[in-house]
């Protein structure tokens, strides 16, 4: 690593730790979305400049790119916080932020119903879609099976589960023997379901939904701590499952002993010289908006209303140096759309929208608000990695507000209904004594 790197990391890194600490001054928070985008980012950007593997290098308009795309998000951020733009001080009062969950109606039932699914997806998955003989052979989890009539959802239904449960026990102060065994079956599914991506949202977005329930708990260390266990379980993922994977990168500075972390840190740094690649060299689109509008041609495509061709779900391969790439980072592959002025633009909408989405669910301590915003969030804690609000996080909110408001109507008419009969039953007992 030469001196320039070496001091490009150190000031990436500072800066990373900054964002971070600006979170925590203005929002009481760590983890709020400025400083989960911002700090990420950056953070990733500093671990690339180790150069562990031979990627290609990062040129000065990617640089460019970011550097406008990360101001143009702390712009949106300042403006949906216009109390802290106009005075300067903190929005952390108490009678803003209460930190708890105010409205926990419904919450019980949404937890046991999503659960269920979840388990019960998974059950269909190595029952009935998955070949037999995936026991002694794990690997066969990873394999690219079609589910029929959309019943995939019920295995991405399960990534809420962690998060709901954080919720529920901080609104019950306790945790119940029912509710701590349906969260082990779901992460032993989800673990093993063949797709590592709906684990990493169920933990990411527990740790966001249990920062802003209870901000100021969270700290640097408790995302450290995070960090690890999500290698952790990569490694051991590559290791048992997706063994088809590289294990060892020519030209790789990682001892023998550290080959597993390979495969982490291209996951983790190779999107931005992917984007690199793509300024440099735009691979052809399949579809006009083919990263950013994929759910509205996945709804007009075939499986949807069928007026259209399937767009394709992932992206061209590019050549990265150590391997091939298809994931250009959230910033890269709106710029694959959309050019500089999308990549700009859409960082500003999402840093307004996220942070007052925040705002609201803290001051409302609302269980779905929680939840939306967590799911929120996590698209900018993967922003490092790809741009993720598509497919599946669209049905995650999709199916946090319709079940959820569900789950509140249910359990209000059930609390209603018991009452009911609890006044009848004692007017019964007045009446006959």
């Amino acid at each position: 690593m030469s001196v320039t790197n070496f001091m490009a990391f150190i000031s990436l890194g500072l800066l990373s730790y900054a964002s971070f600490r600006f979170s925590h001054l203005v929002y009481g928070d760590y983890f709020t979305p400025v400083g989960i985008f911002i700090g990420i980012n950056l953070a990733s950007l500093s671990l690339y400049q180790l150069n562990l593997l031979p990627l290609t290098p990062v040129s000065a308009q990617a640089y460019t790119l970011i550097a406008a795309s990360l101001f143009s998000f702390l712009v949106g951020v300042l403006m949906a916080s216009p109390s802290f733009v106009l005075t300067r001080k903190p929005l952390i009062r108490e009678n803003l932020f209460s930190g708890c969950v105010k409205t926990p109606r419904g919450l019980s039932l949404f937890y046991y119903l999503t659960a269920s699914f979840g388990i019960a997806g998974w059950i269909f998955y190595v029952t009935v879609i998955v070949p037999p003989g995936w026991l002694s052979n794990p690997w066969m989890l990873q394999g690219d099976y079609v589910f029929p009539y959309h019943l995939g959802y019920s295995l991405v239904s399960g990534a809420l589960v962690l998060p709901t449960f954080v919720l529920l026990t901080l609104a019950r102060r306790r945790v119940t023997l029912p509710s701590l065994c349906f969260l082990l079956g779901n992460v032993f599914a989800l673990a093993l379901c063949g797709i590592k991506t709906y684990l990493v949202i169920g933990l990411a977005t527990s740790l966001l939904v249990w920062s802003a329930a209870c901000p100021g708990r969270i700290r640097m260390k408790h995302l450290a701590i995070a960090a690890i266990c999500l290698i952790g379980f990569m490694a051991l993922y590559d290791r048992f499952i997706d063994v088809f994977v590289i294990h060892k990168f020519p030209g790789s500075k990682f001892p023998a002993a550290l080959s597993f972390l390979e495969s982490p840190y291209i996951y983790i740094v190779g999107p931005w010289s992917a984007m690199s690649v793509v300024m440099a060299n735009p691979p052809a689109q399949a579809h006009w908006g083919q990263v950013t509008l994929l759910p509205i041609w996945m709804l007009l495509g075939p499986g949807g209303l069928g007026i259209m061709e399937r767009v394709p779900k992932y992206l061209p391969f590019v050549n990265i140096g150590a391997s091939d790439f298809n994931t250009y980072s959230l910033i890269g592959e709106v710029y694959y759309d959309f050019g500089w002025l999308g990549s700009i633009l859409v960082c500003f909408i999402l840093g307004f929208v996220s942070t007052r989405l925040y705002i609201v669910a803290r001051k409302r301590g609302n269980w779905i608000l929680y939840l939306l915003s967590a799911l929120f969030s996590y698209g900018l804690f993967i922003s490092f990695f790809a741009y993720y609000y598509r497919d599946v996080l669209t049905f995650l909110v999709l199916y946090t507000l319709i079940v959820g408001r569900l789950s509140k109507k249910v359990s209000g008419a059930l609390k209603r209904l018991a009452a009911n009969v609890s006044d009848r039953q004692s007017a019964f007992r007045e009446a006959v004594s």
